[in-house]
This record gives C-alpha cells, sequence and structure tokens, in this order.
C-alpha cells in the first residue's frame, strides 16, 4: 500500500508540472532518438524546450531459455529548460518471464552541451533512478550515459555512440531453470549506431550493442533495427527489431512506439 500510495503521489506531482510548465507550440520530431523508441540507442538532443510529450514503447523480449516478456512503459518527457529534457516512467511487465521491477517508478534527465560542430560533435549526458515501487524491487537503482552525435554529410545521415553505466544497489541471485546465477553490482554497455532519413517523414535507425548483462559472467551483443514514421506534426509511430548473437544474448526482440506531443 504504501509503495502505491508513493506512486499515485509522484505521478499526480509529475503531471501537475506538465500542467504548470509553459505553453509552446506541441510538436515532435522523427529525428530524435530516444532509447526503445525504436532501438535502445539514444542521440544527444533533447526534447525541443518547453514540449511535452507522451511516450509509450511495447518491448516483446524472448530470451534465450525461450522465457517471453512484454513491457509496457508509459512515460511523460518535457523540455523544462533548454538543452534539458526530464522524464518519468513506470514499467509494466507481462509474460512467464522474469518480471522483477514491474510497477518500478523511473525518473531520468538528459542535458546537451553543445550543438555539433564541423568537428566536433554533439554531447550530452543522461541519467535516471529506478525507485523500488514494483514487483521484487529492493533499493533505489541509477545509471548514467554518456552520448555522443555527429552529422555525417548533412543533419539527416547521423552517427551515434552511446556509454552506459548500470548500478543495482541491490544485487540478488536469480533462479534461471535450475541453476542460481548472482546479479552484478556494476556493468556497462556500448552502443554504436546509425541513423538516416529515408523518405520525408521516415527515419532509418541502425546499432550495435555490445553489453555486461544483468547476470555475472555473462556478455551479450546485438543487432538493432527501427523505422520511425512522422504521422502528423504531433505523432511519431516506430517499429524496431533486435537479434541476439552468442549465447547469453536475448534470441529477439520486437518493439512498437508511439509518441505524442501535447
Amino acid at each position: 500500500m504504501k509503495k502505491l500510495l508513493f506512486l499515485r503521489r509522484l505521478l499526480l506531482a509529475a503531471l501537475c508540472l506538465l500542467g504548470l510548465a509553459p505553453l509552446a507550440h506541441a510538436q515532435t520530431d522523427q529525428l530524435n532518438l530516444d532509447a526503445n523508441l525504436p532501438t535502445r540507442l539514444e542521440d544527444a538532443y533533447p526534447t525541443a524546450w518547453r514540449n511535452r510529450e507522451f511516450q509509450l514503447p511495447v518491448r516483446y523480449q524472448r530470451s534465450r531459455t525461450d522465457a517471453n516478456l512484454v513491457q509496457y512503459t508509459p512515460t511523460l518527457e518535457f523540455g523544462p529548460f533548454r538543452n534539458t529534457q526530464v522524464a518519468v516512467a513506470v514499467p509494466i511487465y507481462s509474460g512467464n518471464g522474469d518480471r522483477s521491477g514491474s510497477g518500478d517508478v523511473q525518473l531520468s534527465a538528459l542535458y546537451n552541451f553543445n550543438t555539433e560542430g564541423r568537428y566536433l560533435p554533439a554531447v550530452a549526458l543522461a541519467g535516471s533512478l529506478t525507485v523500488p515501487t514494483g514487483r521484487g524491487s529492493a533499493g533505489t537503482d541509477y545509471n548514467g550515459r554518456f552520448i555522443l552525435t555527429k552529422s555525417l554529410f548533412s543533419s539527416l545521415n547521423r552517427l551515434h555512440l552511446n556509454v552506459v553505466y548500470f548500478h543495482n544497489s541491490q544485487p540478488g541471485v536469480v533462479a534461471e531453470g535450475r541453476e542460481l546465477k548472482a546479479e552484478r553490482l556494476d556493468r556497462f554497455a556500448l552502443l554504436v549506431g546509425y541513423s538516416t532519413r529515408i523518405a520525408p517523414q521516415s527515419v532509418l535507425v541502425l546499432d550495435f550493442v555490445r553489453e555486461q548483462r544483468r547476470l555475472v559472467g555473462e556478455l551479450g551483443s546485438s543487432l538493432e533495427a527501427g523505422l520511425r514514421r512522422q504521422m502528423n506534426p504531433r505523432l511519431v509511430m516506430s517499429l524496431g527489431a533486435s537479434a541476439g548473437l552468442g549465447t547469453d544474448a536475448d534470441k529477439f526482440t520486437a518493439t512498437l512506439g508511439l509518441q505524442h506531443a501535447f
């Protein structure tokens, strides 16, 4: 009950902040990459100043043990200051996979340091806190992301680099089949990708992920691809998929995403 009460108060506070934010011409942009819309790659640019946006990525994951998990992550994102975006999200899991963390509250922010120059890429730092309000959660976890974005020939063709750090404040033990495996305290992931406009309203995203997995001793690699489509000035739809490489990676994931500015 305490977790549910805390969650309701936090979401109410977020809605109040959105309501108090100065009004602007609401719009969303298919060139701007957010994690899981449609791949895990993120670019160095925040949402527009004063922009307010509802996001809903739905991600299906089939693990290497053939467990199925669907993650729904309703998110409120807005730009309270120039070069800055903040967001609050609550992922909800379903399926027969590990649903630990379903209902946790995630608070995140991104700050962009510069617009790219002729040789210098755009640089941003992002981070998030995960508050243990959900299923089987303990301790407040956090992660940080260092992001570089550089145009190639034009602003419609861009290269991206993400270096991500994850900290699990209270690592536990997970049952996988007949085995018990320990969670990592700290882990890293590297994402390298490319995005390009392939039609007036469509952007293609391609990336490669190399990561330390959540469980000790496991490493994974994935190839990801996705398409973002501008349906109207306020609405972007996205569709993505990834294939795991090696024995430790998830076999397959698919993502359907919606972003609507208001």
